[in-house]
């Protein structure tokens, strides 16, 4: 019995010191480095720059530069480096009282400091100091939305020139290879409280030969993947997250109604334009080529964010398309369409193949090819195309401000993001984005997720449903 009582008391004690390193492991620990891949490849870390791929550069930029407000997972808006704001009661004049916080090279953060920095990025609005802390921003027309659209990346409070730009976040940059790799180290006394890790790297460009072949990340805590190097893994062994289908793809043509683009090249008839839309089978997309996990696209944001996506005609009607052709070859001579797409994206190659295969069944001549650089507005300006397949982030999980940065990033009149900014319901919002459609210089393909791959000593990294991180409680295991 005594014999017994002794078995049961050491089970105890073994099964309270294994609760207590189980839970010693599990507390947030400062130090160590956060090894990170990205898939693509940043040459700047202005978060307002015209960046070739502006996912890759906010992904760092994103723990050096900060912005006034921040949009949470469910799209409500937060103070940030601003503490407080108010406007006047036509939306036009906003006012932004600014949180005590320091750059990284000791300056303090001031109001003369923002007003210089989005005065740059919009010179349309008028941005003023009106005292050492207080922002005054006159957007001249009525803008419901202004926190939601200050979160944007593009926005982020930077003092300096290109070569030494300084931020205010957790982390300060100390090694920088453009295009290859970056090296933060933690900001001692960030306003937000010491982030856990002491390091964050980036390695960019990452092929992923050897970790896909040995099915492990080695040193890296995370890696980005795409949904073709998603087949080299066992998705249920693996700690692999894929967020909702948010990344637009896309196919924009470049040249306005208006006239002759830079290129020379003649503006594509929108009734061509229409029987393209018509003829591409976005179902086959999303199911073979994006292995169904990507979705068809409609509209340019999801339907999991909006809710009306469905409204918008996106399915394929392939008679109407024949028919759209007929009539405009009746009238006119229909040349071949140039579609430039990313040459260094397998997937994207894929795409742009079966999209010139479906407009051939409606009578149509689509020429995929191969560009190094179509993502910048910059490089598609010289584009000797007609169209370019593009891939865009979703870059908020407010509906307005996601809208109004696609505009800018499609080309679209300034009136579409001024509209989509004043939408008070979702019914205006709609017709927006539904007038923005109508002359199908812009044809939704797909929406795609975004793909990460955790090492499992990484603890507490959250991706939003749109695949952005917040990793302000990140911390991994075994750091001293």
């Amino acid at each position: 019995m005594k014999r017994s009582l002794y078995r049961l008391a050491a089970a105890a004690s073994l099964a309270g010191l294994l609760l207590a390193t189980a839970g010693a492991s599990s507390r947030p620990r400062y130090g160590g480095a956060v090894r990170i891949l990205l898939h693509d490849r940043a040459n700047s870390l202005d978060p307002a720059g015209d960046e070739e791929h502006p996912a890759a550069r906010d992904r760092i930029a994103s723990f050096i530069f900060e912005t006034l407000t921040q949009v949470d997972l469910q799209g409500r808006v937060h103070p940030k480096l601003a503490s407080s704001w108010q406007c006047d009661a036509a939306k036009r004049v906003w006012r932004f009282n600014l949180r005590i916080a320091d750059f990284h090279d000791g300056s303090p953060l001031t109001a003369t400091d923002v007003a210089a920095r989005i005065g740059s990025i919009n010179p349309s609005w008028k941005v003023t100091a009106t005292d050492r802390q207080t922002v005054s921003i006159d957007t001249g027309t009525p803008v419901l939305h202004l926190p939601e659209l200050l979160a944007l990346p593009r926005f982020s409070i930077a003092k300096g020139s290109e070569g030494g730009l300084v931020g205010t976040g957790p982390y300060r940059l100390k090694e920088w290879q453009a295009g290859d790799r970056a090296v933060l180290t933690a900001h001692e006394d960030y306003w937000g409280g010491r982030p856990y890790p002491d390091s964050l790297e980036f390695q960019m460009g990452a092929t992923l030969r050897e970790q896909l072949l040995e099915r492990q990340l080695g040193p890296y805590t995370a890696s980005e993947l795409t949904l073709d190097q998603l087949r080299g893994l066992d998705t249920n062994s693996q700690n692999i997250t894929l967020s909702r289908p948010s990344d637009l793809l896309v196919v924009m043509f470049l040249q306005s109604d208006s006239g002759t683009g830079k290129s020379g090249r003649k503006p594509v008839d929108p009734h061509v334009r229409e029987a393209l839309a018509n003829a591409v089978n976005r179902s086959a997309i999303s199911n073979l080529l994006l292995q169904k996990k990507g979705v068809p696209a409609s509209g340019l944001l999801p339907q999991w964010l909006t809710g009306y996506e469905f409204l918008l005609p996106g399915k394929m009607n392939l008679e109407h398309a024949r028919e759209l052709r007929a009539d405009t070859a009746a009238l006119v001579i229909i040349p071949p369409i140039a579609l430039a797409y990313d040459f260094a994206d397998p997937l994207a190659k894929l795409v742009a193949e079966r999209v010139a295969l479906d407009a051939r069944e409606a009578g149509l001549v689509v020429q995929p090819y191969g560009e190094p650089h179509i993502n910048s507005r910059q490089a598609r300006s010289s584009l000797n195309a007609d169209a370019v397949l593009v891939r865009l982030p979703l870059a908020s999980l407010e509906p307005s401000s996601a809208l109004a940065s696609y505009s800018q990033d499609l080309g679209l009149p300034a009136e579409t993001a001024t509209a989509a900014l004043s939408a008070a319901r979702p019914e205006d919002l709609f017709e927006v984005e539904r007038k923005t459609l109508q002359d199908f210089r812009v044809i939704p393909i797909a929406h795609i997720p975004e793909v990460l791959w955790l090492n499992g000593a990484a603890h507490n990294w959250q991706q939003a449903p749109n695949g952005s991180w917040a990793l302000d409680q990140l911390w991994v295991e075994g750091a001293r």
